[in-house]
């Protein structure tokens, strides 16, 4: 018998990726299976000659995302080849670079696009990338099959290339319409993975926000605990809905949701010496448990070391502990989202989910007149301000009814 060595298949499959989703991933499956590929790696482009990219998501984070993507997969990897590249990433660059590292007998399968195939000639050094890859473009419905099998024929005439294509059933999904979806406040749940949907909610990519609030991020990341921080990005989250819902500011309702909680992890020693800084007003409940003055030291530190000066967004970051006899209609909302997060769990939670979307004045006593409740069972006061601010709230009711 004889015994002959035969080297791997293995397809490249390069993209934006921003975000991946499940037609990249259906497409990479079938392809494999189809020609019998040993392995799918996918690569995401550094810096493309062809495309702009958006630039708010980092290559770093969609090469996150794709890891991702494919971590159930055996027979998929990616490669940060590109992403690490400086300059123009072109595909010549990387399957030479990519051949460098494989056994001479393995095959290369680039898998792209039928449509790219049309603009092969336009890729730099075309006709010695056909020497080092074999093609595999992916045809679906509205493709021009005749002007594709023409252009394949002159450029296995021209330069011996080898392309073969297969027909992938159409997906109607695309990165873009994904990115609006997010944009817009869409769900986006069945179009890709739920892994890939979590690093997306979690990181805020694909939204319009605020020039600071990406080294706030940074910031909160590293020096909260990791159940702190992830309450402060569901926060977050909640209150661009709350601001969605009521007429408010997305943008400043997410950051302020972000920034609500810089100061709770602090000692009671560091918190009682921040009180005496920013001059807060000692309420018993304050003096009975500093920590309570969170959001007014947050705001202190906010304006004092950041130099933050968005006057609605420190207000609203005041109050969200215990309120304000005039509380405004923006600090409302980080106050009833610090409360009805998804990660939060106690009893009635699920009423003030309900209610807060319906009158977040109505969520606002009901909440209080619960905690007064609780307070009052473990003989501990009530800050005086959300005294005054039910009080405020149940005169504007009755006002309202009269």
């Amino acid at each position: 018998m004889i015994n002959k060595t035969v080297g791997k298949r293995i397809g490249l499959m390069g993209g934006s990726f921003n975000p991946i989703h499940f037609g990249h991933l259906m497409l990479a499956e079938q392809i494999r299976t189809t020609i019998g590929l040993d392995e799918v790696i996918f690569v995401p482009v550094g810096n493309p000659p062809h495309k702009a990219l958006q630039t708010d998501v980092t290559s770093e984070q969609r090469y996150e995302m794709v890891k991702l993507a494919i971590a159930d997969n055996p027979f998929f990897s990616v490669s940060d080849i590109e992403i690490k590249r400086e300059g123009i990433s072109y595909t010549i660059d990387t399957i030479k670079e990519l051949k460098s590292t494989l056994s001479s007998i393995d095959q290369l399968y680039f898998i792209t696009g039928a449509d790219a195939i049309l603009l092969l000639e336009t890729w730099k050094d075309y006709k010695e990338l056909t020497q080092l890859v074999k093609f595999i473009g992916a045809t679906r419905p509205g493709i021009d099959s005749d002007a594709l099998l023409k252009k394949i024929t002159q450029l296995k005439s021209e330069c011996h290339a080898e392309i073969e294509l297969v027909y992938i059933p159409a997906l109607a999904i695309s990165s873009t319409d994904i990115r609006s979806r997010i944009s817009d406040e869409k769900s986006i749940r069945y179009l890709m993975p739920e892994s890939v949907t979590d690093y997306i909610y979690q990181h805020f990519l694909y939204r319009e926000h605020h020039e600071l609030f990406a080294p706030f991020f940074q910031m909160l990341s590293q020096t909260l605990s990791k159940k702190r921080f992830r309450h402060s990005v569901e926060t977050a989250h909640t209150a661009r809905l709350l601001a969605i819902r009521y007429g408010e500011d997305p943008v400043k309702a997410e950051l302020a949701g972000l920034l609500h909680d810089l100061a709770k992890e602090y000692k009671n020693e560091k918190m009682r010496d921040l009180i005496d800084e920013f001059g807060i007003d000692k309420d018993p409940a304050i003096v009975h448990l500093p920590n309570l003055a969170h959001g007014e030291v947050a705001a202190g530190i906010l304006k004092r070391d950041y130099h933050f000066d968005d006057e609605l967004i420190l207000e609203a970051i005041k109050w969200h502990t215990y309120g304000h006899p005039q509380i405004s209609s923006f600090s409302k909302l980080i106050y009833v989202a610090d409360i009805i997060e998804p990660s939060r769990d106690f009893e009635g939670v699920h009423y003030f989910r309900r209610l807060a979307y319906q009158n977040i004045d109505e969520t606002i006593i009901a909440f209080c007149e619960q905690c007064d409740h609780h307070l009052a069972e473990k003989q501990m006061a009530i800050h005086g301000n959300s005294k005054k601010m039910v009080m405020t709230l149940l005169n504007q009711r009755k006002n309202d009814n009269e």
